[in-house]
């Protein structure tokens, strides 16, 4: 066994994977700010007029959905009864792990860190973002030091932190003072207990507690702050040597393993000893890397996409080293998963396009979409300009003009407003062939009659209401006309990063995310609707735009194939891992203007059960057929209930039942 008085163990890692190896009861308190999930509501850094932008504390990590849910059962297991769990959280995030973790412990509070010294907010136009919040959880009989009344109360007080303690290279955006975190382990643990930290960031928690003669455990997945952390801890780990004469810590030697690769293919450091040997010693542990959920999300809303089933399918996946999914869709759970290297598939070549431009990081398909975003923000400037749409559908609701008027009114200011109509596209997007114009005044009558109509059969709507329905006629205008221009066979052909960009736009405001072809083979479902109105492609193009996004594809090849050919392509082996969505058996079977017979299911289930070597995994709904395709020995067919959020036509049943289908 290593040296019995360690006192500081920091790894690089991502924790979900070392959490897993730390035994239950071990740990007396967990001290940690996980990411809040602000990257969504941050406007940026803050702009200051003749000085360097503000930080607004928002990182790469603020941009990837963080789950308490994935982190509470490990938490639990590896805290022992006496231990105490401190999370720095958010608004946002505070009833997720009030929701998880409450009902666990005896007694679960929150404390608030007051930072004096707060970003300012030069307009003056809101609250300051001055306090923090910390969940806390503990059991009876749980550590806890305390000395007097004035010393309980749930309230710390002192500057963020600042330099010189706060680091200048790597600066790491939510870097906690030591003096706030020293206050924390002192009430909540005692000498020699261990702490854990599994965001460790660049070590403050580490340094505190050492200070405070606790032993300290500690993760990091970003080089960069792991190397500060490390700095950080054995200087300080150094200075309480030289004022203690206490041990040195042993360090591995140089010909000692101190580097593994596990499937993940992430790396960690010990810098005091192995993990394993310290909680199991004289024994060696495989590090085994599954079923752990990287963060990111699906790159777009898709028909079946399965990021609400990620719950049955993660826990369910076997250790692989390659990942391949024939059936890609959205990427809902190419996203999700964690492997080695990952080689993706769909038929559809609008699709596969979209995922070649987000992984070339393409300029001009960005700059297209970005130009779309901008007329949606143009249509609002339109419609508050223009409020006299509303002061006449008023008019209209109190008879004071007709139907045939109201008609006339909307074509005569829709052929004076011509150039600001037109300006709504912009320049660019403007100079293609336009429908614009016609259906804006199209759509702006017929919401108004509809309106009208709707009112006389129910009640008046209130004024909000009223916006927002003539905003929608506006936006369904644009919508029409970006719909034209992608079923412009020309613009396929000749510029394809716009087409793309097209392709995405429907996308995201299609109606719920239908995609539906006519005879002629031209797309035509409508414009979502009011619910549509604020939404935007900015957030979906940033998260394109992201490191951790890029790093998944940077390890993905991507094809455009049959999934058979894809699949004898790639020719997946035994330490693989397939994970299939095809299709679903049912009347309704055309994916993306690509029809999925029969025939094709039978195909893909005589290759998957009689040729494939790899482990695989189907989702898929429950029908007679699929059921008696797969139905054979040595395949593995489990059932669960699906809500779907539309029914289109009829086509579907709202609720029934799928299939988890497996070969192992």
């Amino acid at each position: 066994m290593k040296d019995p008085n360690w006192r500081k163990c920091v790894l690089r890692a991502d924790s979900r994977d070392i959490i897993k190896r730390i035994p239950d009861n071990s740990i007396d308190f967990i001290l940690t700010d996980p990411p809040y999930n602000l990257g969504q509501h941050s406007t940026g850094n803050i702009p200051l007029p003749g000085r360097s932008a503000m930080n607004n504390d928002v990182a790469e990590w603020d941009k990837i959905d963080f789950n308490p849910e994935e982190w509470a059962d490990e938490f639990i297991r590896i805290l022992k009864p006496t231990g105490n769990l401190f999370i720095f959280t958010s608004y946002n995030q505070l009833g997720r792990w009030y929701n998880c973790l409450d009902h666990r412990f005896d007694t679960s509070n929150f404390m608030i860190w007051h930072k004096t010294n707060p970003a300012p907010k030069i307009f003056k136009a809101g609250f300051l973002n001055s306090c923090e919040m910390i969940f806390t959880c503990w059991n009876k009989k749980h550590a806890w030091n305390f000395i007097s009344q004035a010393e309980m109360h749930n309230f710390i007080q002192s500057p963020i932190c600042m330099p010189p303690e706060r680091l200048k290279d790597p600066k790491h955006p939510a870097q906690k003072p030591v003096s706030i975190l020293k206050k924390m382990i002192e009430i909540a643990s005692n000498k020699d207990d261990i702490i854990f930290d599994p965001f460790m960031g660049v070590g403050s928690t580490g340094v505190a507690a050492l200070e405070l003669e606790r032993r300290f455990i500690g993760v990091e997945l970003d080089e960069a702050y792991f190397v500060a952390a490390k700095k950080r801890i054995e200087d300080t780990l150094a200075v309480n040597d030289n004022q203690t004469n206490m041990p040195q810590t042993y360090n591995l030697p140089e010909d000692d393993n101190s580097m593994k690769v596990c499937d993940s293919n992430v790396a960690y450091q010990t810098t005091l000893f192995e993990l394993d040997e310290f909680f199991h010693p004289g024994e060696k542990m495989a590090i085994v890397c599954q079923n752990t959920a990287t963060g990111l999300q699906p790159l777009l809303k898709w028909p079946g996409g399965k990021e609400k089933e990620l719950k049955y399918i993660l826990p369910n996946i076997p250790a692989f080293k390659r990942y391949l999914e024939p059936f890609v869709g959205g990427g809902s759970v190419f996203m999700a998963m964690t492997a080695k290297e990952y080689f993706v598939n769909d038929f559809s070549s609008e699709l596969i396009s979209l995922y070649n431009y987000i992984a070339s990081s393409n300029e001009n398909f960005f700059w297209y979409a970005e130009l779309m975003d901008k007329s949606w923000e143009n249509c609002v400037k339109f419609f508050r300009d223009n409020h006299i749409l509303v002061d006449k559908y008023l008019e209209y609701r109190e008879e004071r003009i007709t139907k045939e008027e109201l008609k006339k009114f909307v074509h005569e200011f829709c052929a004076s407003k011509k150039d600001e109509i037109l300006d709504i596209l912009g320049k660019e997007i403007g100079s293609l062939p336009s429908i614009i114009m016609k259906e804006m005044e199209t759509n702006l009558f017929r919401k108004m009659t509809r309106m009208r109509e709707l009112e006389i059969e129910k009640h008046l709507l209130p004024e909000k209401d009223l916006d927002d329905n003539i905003e929608t006629a506006i936006k369904s205008a644009v919508y029409m006309n970006y719909r034209y221009l992608y079923n412009d066979k020309s613009i396929a052909d000749s510029a394809p990063t716009l087409h793309c960009a097209l392709f995405f736009f429907m996308r995201n405001y299609a109606y719920s995310g239908m995609f539906r072809y006519s005879s002629k083979g031209e797309f035509n479902v409508p414009y979502g609707g009011i619910a549509y109105n604020s939404k935007l492609m900015a957030k979906k193009l940033s998260y394109y735009r992201s490191k951790p996004l890029l790093k998944h594809f940077a390890d993905t090849k991507i094809y455009n194939l049959d999934f058979e050919e894809f699949l004898r392509t790639t020719n997946p082996t035994e330490e693989d891992f397939v994970f299939l969505d095809p299709p679903y058996d049912s009347e309704f079977s055309t994916y993306a203007q690509n029809a999925f017979t029969k025939a094709d299911q039978e195909r893909l289930a005589n290759y998957m059960i009689n040729e494939c070597r790899a482990k695989w995994m189907m989702i898929i709904k429950n029908t007679d057929f699929i059921y008696g395709l797969y139905n054979k020995e040595g395949i593995n067919i489990r059932t669960f209930d699906k809500e779907y959020l539309v029914s289109f036509m009829n086509r579907n049943d709202k609720k029934v039942t799928h299939l988890l289908i497996t070969n192992y």
